[in-house]
């Protein structure tokens, strides 16, 4: 079982397991995304006291918890070899392997850098799309959000 702190605006801490979170902080953001959803879960209002209700936030936090509950974080750092690579150049990478992204590209034409780059990443993720899906998230929030790092 994997524990994540939250942390509410007052100061006023709580551990909660991963796996229920995920399942949490997705009720919460499928409320506030369905204007015709008119009732919240009890476990979407506990959460929101943590992360609050703007959208792209929750967001953020799902996809953490869910990098947190998967183990994408530790997947991610191999590709990136530890913060050794671009994360821009991993996440258009990756977002270039999803078939559903829009800018889905053959291996045809490629650079020998990306490559190899795309080689990693696929040995990584398995070949699986659902974790490519997951691995550009992740990639995502430290683009967008630098509070995580590069």
């Amino acid at each position: 079982m994997q524990l994540i702190t939250l942390t509410a605006p007052d100061g006023h801490r709580e551990r909660w397991d991963s796996a229920l979170l995920v399942n949490a902080l997705d009720q919460l953001y499928s409320y506030l995304i369905d204007l015709n959803q008119d009732k919240i879960s009890t476990l979407a209002q506990q959460v929101e006291e943590f992360v609050g209700n703007d959208p792209s936030r929750v967001r953020g936090a799902l996809v953490y918890a869910q990098s947190v509950k998967d183990g994408t974080f530790q997947k991610l750092a191999l590709i990136s070899n530890n913060g050794e690579r671009s994360m821009n150049r991993i996440f258009f990478l990756l977002r270039s392997l999803d078939r559903d992204s829009g800018i889905y590209r053959s291996e045809d034409g490629r650079s020998v850098d990306d490559n190899d780059m795309i080689t990693m990443i696929r040995q990584v993720a398995g070949h699986d799309q659902k974790t490519i899906k997951r691995l550009a998230a992740l990639a995502q929030l430290y683009i967008e959000d630098n509070s995580l790092g590069e």
